[in-house]
């Protein structure tokens, strides 16, 4: 039996009413498997209190990486139409470069260490064949859903991911990162909300943790979690999911990030004890599950600058809302997984004319006196800064490879330079 550990979105319900609901299922799969095969939970723990940190790396600058998404549906609602997948896609770019609007809520202990991870995400334009595409599929399936089976030997929410199933199969999955949306049918744990499998060969995951086989690799969403403008977001009764998160967190996972707290397990480890990997996450004892608690110390100790629990971190538990971080270590985390683990996704197939987009960074960021937008090749255009509100600040015509800034003209904050009428990303630059 393949050896996975499932990572699970699960939300909390509308008006408190009470349920026996599980954010995560990691807990929940490993008493299955202990209580069925000592000798697996055994090895899981082993591997666990034997890890050592991950090795860290990847190249500079910006990555972008094809993606393609399935939609698989059985009704109408089901099938979220293409504006939400596109919105979905905004978060992901926002997310990842640390250009999201509430990056101003990360609390001052938190933003020397909060990243821009240098990742970007395209809908793929051309298909496994060479064929032009939009990135998106949709595809009918005379299956009212699919569901995540944990007294099965097999990861049964597998089955979305293949046709002969009732699902679609994988696009190339070294080259594309194939999500699923699909109706995850709530079970034996209440409502799951999302999975995905890290790559082999981590050592901040237990042994066997990755996919059973390469045509399983990617992620699966439920259809109401999927973009901020989704007209079915809410519509299982769920709140606190409709800003796109689920994806950003599945993702982490997908490029070998654990949940902040390490996920220790329940009566078999102090959570405190447990960790993640990543040296700039603080010890936490589990997941803040939706309380969005910004005074919450559940590790505290008496050292100097010992630090809350990071709530505001993708790999936590969170109201979307609430989520606004990923960290300087999990960003070169991921980098690492990308450039060493996941190479394949590097390599622009399906996405020629996204990669073929210059490139610029800011220098120095953060800002004191000026700063320069450095292009990685000759452009010609106009360069414009923007408020956090979308005000523009200020502009600057660009006709080779740099333009320069004076900043102190400009208030101290965050703002966003991008080149105007381009499909590239802005970038966030901090004015002190």
């Amino acid at each position: 039996m393949n050896r996975f550990i499932l990572l699970i979105i699960l939300l909390t319900s509308l008006g408190g009413q009470a349920q026996n609901v599980r954010r995560c299922a990691y807990d929940a799969w490993f008493s299955q498997q202990y209580q069925h095969r000592r000798d697996y939970a055994e090895a899981i723990l082993q591997v666990m209190s034997n890890r050592t940190s991950a090795q860290r790396g990847g190249g500079g600058g910006v990555v972008v990486l094809p993606i393609v998404f399935h939609v698989v549906y059985n009704t109408p609602e089901q099938n979220i139409p293409d504006e939400v997948i596109e919105s979905q896609l905004e978060v992901l770019n926002e997310d990842f470069r640390r250009m999201n609007t509430n990056a101003s809520d990360t609390r001052p202990e938190f933003l020397p260490v909060a990243a821009d991870c240098e990742i970007e995400f395209a809908l793929a334009n051309v298909d496994p064949d060479g064929n032009p595409t939009s990135g998106i599929t949709h595809t009918f399936t005379d299956r009212t859903g699919f569901s995540l089976d944990f007294f099965s030997a097999t990861n049964t929410l597998d089955e979305v991911k293949q046709s002969s199933t009732g699902g679609v199969d994988a696009w190339d999955t070294d080259h594309y990162i194939n999500v699923w949306v699909c109706n995850i049918e709530a079970g034996f744990l209440g409502q799951v909300f999302g999975l995905a499998y890290p790559p082999a060969g981590l050592d901040n995951w237990p042994a066997g943790s990755n996919a059973p086989n390469p045509a399983l690799e990617g992620v699966v969403i439920h259809y109401t979690t999927a973009g901020r403008n989704n007209p079915q977001a809410g519509a299982d009764g769920f709140d606190g999911n409709e800003l796109g998160r689920t994806l950003v967190h599945e993702l982490g996972h997908y490029l070998g990030l654990r949940h902040t707290w390490g996920d220790a397990l329940p009566f078999f480890e102090d959570g405190c004890a447990v960790d993640d990997g990543m040296a700039d996450t603080p010890n936490t004892a589990a997941g803040d599950q939706f309380a969005c608690n910004l005074s919450s110390n559940s590790c505290e100790t008496d050292i100097p600058g010992d630090l809350p629990d990071m709530i505001e971190n993708y790999m936590d538990y969170s109201l979307d809302e609430c989520l606004n971080l990923f960290t300087n270590d999990q960003k070169d985390h991921m980098r690492y997984v990308l450039f060493d683990l996941r190479p394949g996704l590097l390599d622009g197939v399906g996405i020629a004319e996204a990669r073929a987009l210059p490139q610029f960074r800011v220098y120095p960021n953060p800002v004191e006196d000026s700063f320069q937008i450095v292009f990685d090749r000759n452009v010609a255009g106009v360069v414009e800064l923007r408020d956090m509100t979308g005000r523009m600040a200020c502009s600057q015509s660009v006709e080779d490879r740099s333009v320069s800034f004076d900043a102190t003209l400009l208030a101290p904050g965050v703002y966003f330079a991008g080149l105007c009428n381009s499909r590239l990303a802005p970038v966030r630059v901090v004015i002190q």
